[in-house]
């Protein structure tokens, strides 16, 4: 590659700052001297990134949340792109409302541009395809789909699997037997918790009513305050516990109520059958309902094509009948392990690339 003086590297989210983090471990093992800065957290951090903007002091969500937070936004584009000026290559991660201006700056700037994780554009924004091919040199993409849908639309990409499989980030599955709880993962930002851990902790409480021996842990968030946890659990009777480590709270698991998102991938993964609550304000969600085109909003389900978590979103995220299905899962063994099996041949299909040290070869590329 010869001597790079600097790559600018921007993760604005808490899972693209947990599968950044084994990239910059890639290209600082590739080149020992190479200097990565930029946006993520302390993940990239601890792999050798230089952060000067952590994605926890960006974290909102919907359209509401981004105007009220504008003027900090706008602050943190113009420094980025000041990092961008003297960079030699540009590697944005999902986050495609910064990202894609990003790159744009960058390409005008003559600076390569790596994508890593796709936009979603195929779920909700295809106008957005024809901006990609203008201004991002190169994609990186991990879900099987996403390769044959870019190079249609003529945008250079190639399908690296998934950081989940490849790049090794989650342990086996455990044995059914070794089974303790129902984990609740009410989504990763503040503003979800406060609006879906409520409808997971009602749905919780009903569950309890038929079966008392159930034991409930939820799985913090490491960018949300254990205060807020306790804040909204302290408001019901009780019986809850909040476990630190996601993967540990899902992966012990018997069943899950899983904010949609990455965490629902995370769940199938790891062989925990699920249920799919998303619940937002009524502004954000009349919009969304606007630009989706797809059919379901759980990553898994997006995935496997069809709904094999069933999904209560809005309004349909009722704590009764959510309850209902959990106890379904609970007690249907055979139609359990037919959702596992689906699990398992989702791995396998996920686990087709060669990740992050493919990704740092693309970047090479690049920079040759």
């Amino acid at each position: 590659m010869g001597a790079v003086r600097r790559i600018v590297l921007c993760a604005g989210e808490l899972s693209g700052d947990m599968h950044a983090a084994n990239l910059v471990a890639a290209l600082v093992s590739r080149w020992p001297g190479v200097a990565i800065e930029g946006m993520g957290g302390e993940n990239c951090a601890r792999a050798g990134m230089t952060v000067h903007f952590e994605h926890r002091d960006y974290a909102l969500i919907g359209f509401t949340g981004v105007l009220t937070g504008l003027p900090k936004f706008v602050r943190l584009e113009r420094s980025l792109k000041t990092l961008i000026d003297r960079a030699d290559l540009l590697i944005a991660v999902d986050y495609p409302g910064l990202n894609l201006r990003l790159c744009a700056h960058a390409h005008r700037r003559g600076v390569p541009v790596l994508y890593y994780i796709a936009p979603q554009v195929w779920a909700w924004g295809e106008r957005r395809v024809a901006k990609i091919r203008r201004v991002v040199d190169s994609m990186a993409v991990v879900l099987p789909f996403e390769e044959e849908y870019f190079r249609r639309a003529r945008v250079r990409a190639e399908y690296v699997g998934h950081p989940f499989v490849v790049d090794h980030e989650l342990p086996p599955a455990r044995p059914w037997s070794e089974r303790e709880w129902i984990a609740l993962l009410p989504g990763s930002r503040e503003s979800e918790v406060r609006t879906i851990l409520p409808v997971l902790l009602e749905a919780a409480r009903a569950l309890r009513e038929r079966r008392p021996e159930l034991r409930f842990v939820i799985g913090k968030s490491p960018v949300v305050a254990r205060e807020l946890y306790r804040e909204i659990t302290a408001r019901t009777d009780g019986g809850v516990e909040i476990g630190d480590d996601t993967v540990d709270v899902l992966g012990r698991a018997r069943a899950a109520m899983v904010a949609s998102g990455t965490a629902t991938l995370q769940a199938a993964l790891l062989e925990t059958p699920l249920v799919v609550v998303y619940r937002t304000s009524r502004f954000n969600y009349f919009l969304a309902k606007r630009l989706v085109r797809i059919p379901h909003v759980g990553l898994v389900n997006v995935l496997a094509g069809r709904e094999i978590a069933r999904e209560f979103v809005q309004e349909g995220a009722r704590p009764g009948e959510i309850a209902d299905e959990m106890v379904r899962i609970l007690d249907d063994a055979p139609g359990r392990e037919e959702t596992v099996e689906c699990f398992r041949a989702l791995r396998r299909r996920l686990g087709d690339g060669r990740g992050c040290e493919r990704v740092a070869e693309l970047a090479e590329e690049l920079l040759a």
